[in-house]
């Protein structure tokens, strides 16, 4: 039997996120996240639920593994590639020095909008060429 263990933390939303649900989250102001708007961005985790204002409780999982949207479309995803956010908060391989990473993909994408499975690595956030 498979089991993991996995750290959600609350926050509450900046904007109504009932369509954003596996998508990947960075902070806002404090207590609040907002959805990742660039490949550069530092992101905290992936949103696990749906909140439909601003304001509503946003769960994010920020260790473990996940459900995240994907966009395999322009450079396919395989397992064991760095993954991160695009600017819509979707994860796609991270090849580029210094782009932040959020994690590795348990699962292949190579059509955008694929939810697949990733395994949250804080310790990637800071990735460069090297490894």
């Amino acid at each position: 039997m498979k089991s993991s263990f996995v750290y959600d933390e609350s926050f509450r939303a900046t904007a109504d996120y009932s369509t954003k649900q596996y998508y990947a989250m960075k902070l806002g102001a404090e207590d609040y996240v907002t959805l990742a708007a660039a490949a550069t961005d530092r992101c905290v985790g992936v949103l696990q639920n749906k909140p439909a204002a601003a304001g509503r409780g946003a769960n994010v999982r920020i260790l473990g593994i996940t459900q995240a949207i994907s966009d395999g479309s322009g450079t396919a995803i395989a397992v064991g590639d760095y993954v991160g956010p695009n600017s819509s908060g979707k994860m796609v391989k991270k090849a580029t020095a210094d782009y932040n990473a959020m994690g590795l993909a348990l699962q292949a994408s190579s059509a955008d909008g694929t939810i697949i499975r990733v395994l949250l690595m804080p310790g990637a956030w800071f990735r460069t060429a090297g490894g």
